[in-house]
């Protein structure tokens, strides 16, 4: 009896983590992105934070707070788009996405293609040297795109 008291708690747990990441934030919608012509019209007007995901990812539930929260700060300096994997799978497939959240910053776009914010601020047309997989916190996210901001403004 006592040998299946611990394991029935562990279980118990993961279902309150599991039902508290999906519950509460079930409602934040993120500006999604379904085609190239609506990513390269923001990036256009700014740097692009760009998280690409699904709706059934637990971690990529647990980033939407994160990044609606960066969304509202930095209105009107750079946009925060989304990319559902499901939905849009060719979209998503372009950035060769193997893992989710896949989240990374979009400067500008050049001769070579799109122009990235690597995460020691220099900039790379390589995604690799730019890309946060899995949970990222607001911090490292902003770091980033500020210093995006920082180099359009120059």
């Amino acid at each position: 009896m006592n040998k299946m008291v611990l394991p029935l708690i562990a279980v118990i747990a993961v279902i309150f983590i599991i039902v508290g990441i999906s519950g509460d934030n079930a409602d934040i919608e993120l500006t999604t992105v379904t085609n190239v012509q609506q990513l390269n019209d923001a990036i256009a007007e700014g740097p692009v934070l760009i998280e690409i995901g699904a709706e059934w990812c637990p971690s990529c539930k647990a980033q939407k707070p994160i990044l609606a929260e960066i969304e509202n700060d930095y209105q009107g300096k750079a946009s925060v788009l989304y990319i559902d994997t499901d939905r849009t799978g060719a979209l998503a497939a372009s950035f060769n996405v193997y893992s989710i959240p896949d989240m990374f910053v979009i400067v500008d776009m050049g001769s070579e293609g799109y122009v990235y914010m690597g995460k020691d601020g220099q900039t790379t047309t390589d995604r690799n040297m730019a890309r946060f997989i899995g949970l990222t916190s607001k911090g490292t996210l902003t770091d980033v795109l500020d210093a995006a901001i920082e180099y359009r403004n120059n």
